[in-house]
This record gives C-alpha cells, sequence and structure tokens, in this order.
C-alpha cells in the first residue's frame, strides 16, 4: 500500500561500527532511559565520511529520571537539551557526534499540527533513520509523528506559490522557510534544491502520496490556509533567538562548549561577544542575556 508511513517504514541505514560505537556510548550515559534514536543531517547522508559529525535526536522517557533537577527542568522547558560526544575508534579515527534529548511525548507534540515552531517538524519531514528503538509500539508513535510532521509542513508551504510547483520547487521552498527559523547557514532556496535533489524521488514519492501530480507538478488544492507568510514571518522572529538559547544552554555539557556555540553564530551571522568569567562558568544560568546581547548586535535578523 502506497502511504506515508510504509515509506517512513523504509528509511533505514546500515551502520559503521563506529556509529554503533557511538550510540552504545549515549546509551551508557542515560541507562534504561532511551527509547529510539533518530539518525538524520549529513553524516547520514555520507556514511562513508568519518569527518562528519553525527547527528542524533535520543527520545527518552523520562526528562527527570534523565537529568538532575535543573537540566531536566530547562530539558522540559526549552527542549531538546543538546550533548556532545567524542569517541577514538579502533582505527584511530575520531567520531564526534552532537545528540539532542527530548522525550517521546514531547517530540510527538512538537511533530504534531499544533505546534507553532518548525524545527521538529521541518527537521523530522526529511530523510532520517529510526535506530533501536525499545519496542513495537514506540516505532509506530515516531513513524506516526514523523507522518505528521510531513502533513504540517506541506500545509504550511502549499499557501505560498501561486502557480503549481513541480516537487523540487515545492520542497526546497519548504525547508528554506523551516531553516530561516533557524541558526543555519542555508540563505537561499537554490541551495536548498539542491538538497531536496540527492533525494529527489523521495519526494516525488511523498508529493505523489499528498497530492495530484500533473506533468511532473503539484496540483495544490483551491483551499489553503490563509496566513502562512504572517507566520513564517513569526517563526523566524520567535524561532532564531529560541535556537540560540537553546544552544547556549548546550555549552554547560562539554569542554569549550561556550565557545563551540559562539563560533557557530558568527559563522552564521558575523555576529560575536565576549562573554564574562561568571558567563563562562554559567552559560545554563546566564543563557538569556547571552542571547539577548547576540539579539541586540543583530545575530538573528
Amino acid at each position: 500500500m502506497n502511504t506515508l508511513s510504509n515509506l517512513l517504514r523504509q528509511e533505514t541505514a546500515e551502520l559503521p561500527l563506529r556509529v554503533e560505537a557511538v550510540c552504545d556510548i549515549i546509551e551508557n550515559r542515560h541507562p534504561n532511559r532511551v527509547q529510539a534514536f533518530i539518525y538524520y543531517g549529513s553524516s547520514l547522508r555520507e556514511l562513508d565520511n568519518p569527518e562528519k559529525m553525527l547527528d542524533f535526536y535520543v527520545l527518552i522517557d523520562s526528562y527527570r529520571k534523565t537529568h538532575n533537577f535543573i537540566r531536566a527542568g530547562l530539558n522540559a522547558l526549552i527542549p531538546p537539551a543538546v550533548y556532545y560526544v567524542e569517541h577514538i575508534c579502533a582505527d584511530g579515527v575520531i567520531s564526534t557526534c552532537k545528540y539532542s534529548i527530548m522525550s517521546l511525548t514531547a517530540f510527538e507534540r512538537r511533530c504534531s499540527q499544533k505546534a507553532f515552531l518548525s524545527q521538529t517538524w521541518g527537521r523530522f519531514s526529511q530523510p532520517c533513520a529510526l535506530l533501536r528503538s525499545k519496542s513495537n509500539a514506540i516505532t509506530e508513535r515516531v513513524i506516526l509523528a514523523r507522518e505528521t510532521a510531513i502533513r504540517h509542513i506541506a500545509m504550511e508551504t502549499e499557501p505560498l506559490f501561486e502557480d503549481s510547483p513541480t516537487p523540487q520547487e515545492f520542497w526546497a521552498r519548504a525547508f528554506y522557510e523551516s531553516y530561516r527559523t533557524e541558526l543555519r547557514p542555508e540563505s537561499s532556496v537554490e541551495r536548498t534544491a539542491e538538497f531536496v535533489g540527492k533525494y529527489l524521488s523521495r519526494y516525488e514519492h511523498v508529493s505523489a502520496i499528498l497530492y495530484h501530480l500533473q506533468d511532473g507538478k503539484i496540483d495544490l488544492p483551491k483551499t489553503r490556509r490563509k496566513g502562512a507568510k504572517l507566520r513564517w514571518f513569526l517563526r523566524r522572529l520567535l524561532g532564531k533567538p529560541m535556537t540560540a538559547i537553546r544552544v547556549i544552554n548546550s555549552a554547560a555539557t562539554f569542554d569549550g562548549g561556550l565557545d563551540y556555540v559562539l563560533r557557530k553564530v558568527k559563522n552564521h551571522s558575523g555576529v560575536t561577544i565576549k562573554p564574562s568569567a561568571f558567563q563562562r562558568k554559567h552559560p545554563v544560568l546566564c543563557s538569556p542575556i547571552l542571547g539577548w546581547k547576540l539579539w541586540r548586535k543583530g545575530a538573528f535578523r
């Protein structure tokens, strides 16, 4: 049967041993809490490239049982919490990994039609691989959430077109709008069109499931949600500072974390700040202040 859920079930990956080793480290860090991994990003597209940083979402069952009290509260308030892993393989290759912790319930909620910000439903409507799911029930929950995410971003993209777009044009615009709500270097539809082109058959398949295709173009529905341009504007307005605060929160989870965060912001915007000694010592506590300073200097515009 030609459905989104069947398509998503087919998105798997044969993992190199170095990736399996990093997954083991993460599970050992959070014993009995991990419900599933979602592998995404450029390292998934280039599995054979050990220089690519691994990107995982790690879905857990409980913030309180995973973190200390303060960290659990922050993870619930501004998910996900971001951590870093560095693993030296037997052949001397260093695998680096950035992983984000979110509860399975929060993941479902942030993929839903009720979720305003697009960071979760935009990211997980793209190709990714579900790993180490603890049960069939968890697998089904993740698949359903991702299916909802795809439908959500499609509905929010439809009103941006006056004419019938090709699948590549449609999904390139969708991800461009989503990327613009984060601290991302992608600055044009042409750039996101390159990403979509790498999985073009996948996006053509998704488009055929959601819409009627005529002469290679999407026949969009006549009735579409109004106010899409305003909603994307508001997502940009809210999403970038929220992303900055969340990323700064992650600075306390590994050595040199705050410098990594500020370098990431500078690479994106050209803007940087010089944190005080107290702010370096307490980046989580000071994250709203640091985020506000970056905002005032124009880091998120």
